[in-house]
């Protein structure tokens, strides 16, 4: 005897299985992690690893800093924060997007292979090796401390100087060292030392807060979504969680990535922090990023 079960008593079993073994297990840990950020919702070392507006939410974070600021509502995630207009001049920190993403960073340590000139690397964790200061091309007049304030705009051409060490953040037909089918991305040159392979277009992709580029001129910090397109070689600024060996200290692997891909968000940046000697700002406020709650359980998840 053939026992055989209705199709609705089918789809009530195959509903309830679906509930219980991956509704229900995906609610408790999502739920456990915002109880988590809501007992701990101070800012510490992690801060880092999680996105630049969950981070706006933690008391004791330092955007206040952030200058040339006004006040944002963000009305579809309900978040109120300070945004800022970057300027040529301004010092940042520049954060990568994708899952896990880290902050830019240098240091004095050289790649041992390939053009053996100084590492660029994501970190994890804020230091002063995370601060660039946004500067005009080579043959540019240099940043006017006493003139208007120039404001970075959609398909502007920079230099990324970083600050610890003074070198141009550059790239060029070498491979990177772990993902060989991009470019090395390195730290060159000096203040007066440096070529064209030191120059980066800024595309804005959209803001958080204001929609599509269309809608404005100036970039924000920690809304306005980037990319970092090279200007010989036309190749985007990519992080993509690659771990590099013990000589790179085992972080992230920053490269050039050859393909034009509007959409990975591992080619995505925003400028999280923010400063200019020129501008003051006032306090910043609460802010409240539900949406970041999975992001942040997904990069704890993720190497490091």
């Amino acid at each position: 005897m053939v026992l055989t079960r209705s199709q609705r008593t089918q789809l009530r079993h195959w509903g309830a299985r679906i509930a219980c073994l991956i509704v229900l297990p995906v609610l408790v840990y999502v739920t456990c992690f915002k109880i988590h950020f809501l007992i701990l919702n101070h800012s510490g070392p992690g801060d880092a690893q999680m996105s630049s507006l969950f981070q706006a939410n933690l008391v004791g974070n330092d955007f206040s800093q952030n200058p040339l600021g006004r006040w944002s509502v963000l009305c579809a995630m309900f978040v109120l924060i300070m945004i800022a207009d970057i300027a040529f001049g301004s010092k940042l920190t520049l954060k990568n997007m994708g899952w896990g993403g880290g902050l830019l960073h240098s240091h004095v340590q050289t790649y041992p292979v390939g053009s053996n000139q100084q590492q660029v690397t994501c970190y994890h964790y804020k230091d002063t090796n995370n601060d660039w200061i946004v500067t005009p091309r080579w043959e540019d007049p240099s940043v006017d401390l006493n003139g208007p304030i120039r404001f970075v705009m959609h398909n502007d051409l920079v230099r990324l100087v970083h600050e610890s060490t003074g070198r141009n953040l550059h790239t060029h037909n070498i491979p990177a060292p772990v993902t060989k089918l991009n470019n090395e991305v390195s730290c060159y040159g000096n203040a007066t030392v440096g070529d064209r392979n030191d120059y980066w277009y800024v595309e804005v992709i959209d803001d958080l807060h204001r929609g599509s580029r269309e809608n404005f001129d100036r970039i924000h910090s920690l809304t306005t979504r980037l990319r970092f397109r090279h200007f010989v070689l036309g190749c985007y600024l990519r992080a993509a969680n690659k771990g590099l060996p013990e000589w790179g200290f085992k972080q992230i692997e920053v490269s050039c990535d050859k393909e034009n891909n509007p959409d990975d968000p591992y080619t995505h940046w925003n400028v999280e922090s923010h400063w200019n000697d020129r501008c003051t700002s006032p306090p910043l406020s609460k802010a409240a990023e539900n949406r970041d709650v999975l992001t942040g359980a997904c990069a704890l998840l993720l190497p490091t």
